[in-house]
């Protein structure tokens, strides 16, 4: 039998899919009233089970307080201590992740299905009974502290956190930035009190995942849906807007051998009707290893490791930014090659061949990334977040595929105009004059 011969010269035909074919989850409610939804799956034995609450920072009166709060809970329990969450959880081979972004906080569980039952009790533990010893508090507060003022020499870390009190405003919800004393300021106190606020079924829904029957819906819902308290329905946000204005900050770090570069400004939400095209523009400007940023910064010019732009959504506002670490001495050449490119989106039609690039390379991503139960419940989370459902997911990717390059050149003008962007760089400003021209 000859075996046939491959011609590697040539790449492999592109198969694309057109559409997604996607369900929404099965939506129910616990015995307490919280909203659970539910996406089944046979092909494994893993469960996730993932608690969302409104507790993120965007809720806190004091700073560091809901991403503390949140963490402290696997320190131990009234029924539990620290040492028995971490010992139980590595005998069932499950794992616990607790995490606080901007708008919410989430508890995600993932276990076999057999061990469900011992895993429930811990986590229904630190929903109820979370213990906050000062002494465990302290503790905590003293590594983040640590970790902070040694990642905070960073230049990344303070353009980072200069653009996004720039852009969004100091004393704003989205704005508001941690500095090195308000982990003094912090107290144990103020983590039991945001507990109390925003840990409890009336602020939180529930997504569970993979192998799930009715069994273990009763059984979560007879351990958290009648057992777990209402608390304090009280909660409040900073103001979430501020006066946004474009303009050039530079932040000394002498001696620095690189210069952090951060630029944007803030954007639409994902309800309106310019957002998915922008996402196909900002994938072709610097959303992948073959944007055009990537193609002239780092392979062409040799100014960077590396460089994106991305789009960051969240319930109340969108950011857009460009960031990169280059050379001190390239920074500004970098600057203009960043505006060289923006101005070409501007100026330019995109080609037929780069155009279809980007739409495969984008219908690529959508099918990976909602791939297998677990991963349709992280990008249902997302979107649920503010207000959508899975049809999202179906209609962008309708949308992306019907974006013509007239749609890019016009989008490009509305909001890639350089002089509407806050830019932000970090590094020794003499190296300015030792640019290659």
């Amino acid at each position: 039998m000859q075996t046939p011969f491959l011609d590697r010269r040539k790449a492999p035909s592109l198969v694309k899919s057109d559409s997604l074919s996607l369900n929404e989850p099965r939506k129910l409610a616990l015995d307490n009233g919280m909203p659970l939804f539910v996406f089944e799956s046979s092909i494994h034995p893993a469960v996730r089970v993932d608690i969302i609450f409104d507790a993120g920072s965007i809720w806190q009166n004091k700073k560091l307080v809901a991403d503390t709060t949140i963490k402290m809970l696997k320190e131990g329990t009234a029924s539990f201590s620290a040492g028995a969450i971490a010992s139980k959880t590595d005998y069932y081979g499950a794992f616990f992740d607790l995490q606080a972004a901007r708008d919410t906080a989430w508890i995600s569980l993932y276990s076999l299905k057999n061990h469900l039952p011992k895993l429930l009790p811990i986590l229904k533990s630190m929903l109820t009974e979370a213990s906050f010893r000062n002494r465990d508090f302290k503790l905590k507060n003293s590594r983040q502290k640590q970790a902070f003022i040694t990642n905070n020499q960073k230049p990344k870390q303070i353009a980072r956190m200069a653009f996004n009190e720039l852009i969004f405003g100091a004393d704003t919800a989205y704005g508001q930035t941690a500095h090195e004393v308000d982990f003094d300021l912090l107290n144990n106190q103020d983590l039991v009190q945001f507990y109390q606020q925003h840990f409890h079924p009336k602020n939180a829904y529930m997504i569970i995942s993979g192998a799930i029957d009715e069994n273990h819906i009763q059984l979560i819902n007879n351990t958290l849906g009648s057992q777990w308290r209402q608390g304090i329905d009280e909660k409040s946000m900073l103001p979430l807007t501020n006066n946004f204005e474009p303009g050039y900050t530079p932040i000394l770090r002498k001696n620095a051998l690189q210069s952090a570069i951060m630029m944007g400004k803030p954007l639409m939400s994902r309800q309106d009707s310019d957002y998915i095209p922008f996402l196909l523009l900002n994938t072709l400007l610097g959303g992948y290893f073959g944007s055009r940023l990537m193609t002239n910064i780092r392979e062409d010019k040799g100014y960077t490791y590396g460089i994106n732009s991305q789009v960051m959504p969240m319930r109340h506002a969108t950011a857009f930014t460009i960031s990169t670490e280059t050379g001190a001495a390239v920074t500004q050449n970098a600057l203009k090659e960043i505006n060289l490119e923006l101005d070409r989106l501007r100026s330019e039609i995109v080609s037929n061949d780069e155009l279809e690039l980007v739409k495969n390379y984008l219908n690529g991503s959508y099918l990976r990334a909602l791939d297998g139960v677990f991963n349709q419940a992280e990008r249902f989370r997302s979107v649920y977040d503010s207000g959508l459902n899975m049809q999202f997911y179906i209609e962008s990717l309708k949308r992306i595929q019907e974006t013509t390059a007239d749609e890019l050149k016009s989008l490009a003008n509305k909001y890639l105009d350089p002089e509407t962007m806050r830019i932000v760089v970090v590094g020794d400003e003499q190296q300015k004059e030792e640019q290659i021209q």
